[in-house]
């Protein structure tokens, strides 16, 4: 069989022998998948580190040409989600899209699509582009809102694109969505993504310094937007779920609906690896799953200050 073919036998197995608890034979199977899709995305982390120097490096060169933009009272207002993936985003989109004046559209590739060369100096980053940017993603989404006024995009890495979107949609909010790194990082490297933007995850020491870039970089954005982030710890909202999405609600500026207590309720179509998950009532204790892994990593997840 193929090495494609190979991989996803891995991975297969690893979530068997992991359902049966038999973790020393799950994490000998999912260190191999991710081996081999590694090697088949021939993936060097220098690659992101680039990235995310380069989006750094564009914005402070923008931050002073872009003339604030104003909406019009007809544009749809975005509510973005962001974080590492497996950080909880899925759920808090249930949460919010539980409203009956949100509609969850996922994870939307717009940003990306229409951004990348923007945020990347590719493109020069001034008050016409980042118009010409706002319309393109606007028009877009006018095809899934379903007559709302108010959709959540929660594809995760739209992280990267913070100082983009705060120029291009003052009306937006932004939510960032915080989880246990030891957890994150795990959720990471168990998990076969479709994307390729996401080939730093088949390696365990990629998947840290990459968690690391990334934490940077919030830390980057937070400076430069001071209070215009709205952390959600993933922990909290599992434990308190009730206070933490009242407070996001109100937030949001949206009117109280008890239906936003109930996400596993929601029947909108999901379609990312929390597919299944998403359907149960809110639990707490998934972040201390990665320790059934803890004897196996050789210590890796050891620099983590971990619950």
């Amino acid at each position: 069989i193929s090495d494609e073919q190979l991989c996803h036998v891995n991975f297969s197995l690893a979530k068997i022998y992991e359902d049966l608890e038999n973790f020393e034979k799950a994490f000998k199977h999912f260190k191999e998948g991710n081996r081999i899709q590694k090697k088949l995305l021939n993936y060097n982390i220098k690659q992101d580190i680039e990235l995310f120097n380069q989006i750094k490096l564009s914005f402070k060169q923008f931050e002073k040409n872009v003339h604030s933009i104003r909406r019009n009272k007809s544009d749809i207002i975005p509510i973005f989600i962001v974080g590492m993936p497996r950080s909880g985003t899925t759920l808090v989109e249930q949460i919010i899209s539980s409203h009956s004046k949100v509609s969850g559209l996922g994870e939307l590739p717009f940003v990306l699509q229409f951004g990348l060369k923007i945020t990347t100096g590719l493109l020069e980053y001034n008050s016409e582009t980042v118009l010409k940017f706002r319309n393109k993603y606007l028009e877009k989404i006018k095809n899934f809102t379903e007559n709302s006024l108010i959709f959540t995009d929660k594809m995760p890495q739209n992280f990267l694109y913070i100082g983009l979107i705060m120029a291009t949609f003052p009306e937006a909010k932004i939510l960032h969505i915080k989880r246990n790194t030891a957890a994150v990082c795990w959720a990471n490297y168990k998990q076969w993504f479709k994307s390729k933007d996401l080939s730093y995850s088949y390696s365990i020491n990629d998947t840290i310094k990459y968690y690391n870039l990334y934490e940077d970089l919030m830390i980057f954005w937070k400076k430069s937007f001071d209070n215009k982030i709205y952390e959600v710890d993933y922990e909290s909202l599992t434990v308190n779920h009730e206070d933490e999405i009242k407070k996001l609600i109100k937030y949001l500026d949206l009117n109280w609906e008890e239906g936003c207590l109930s996400p596993e309720k929601n029947k909108r179509a999901v379609t990312t690896a929390s597919n299944k998950q998403i359907r149960n009532k809110i639990f707490k204790g998934s972040s201390q799953k990665w320790k059934n892994y803890k004897p196996f990593l050789n210590g890796a997840f050891d620099i983590f200050d971990t619950l």
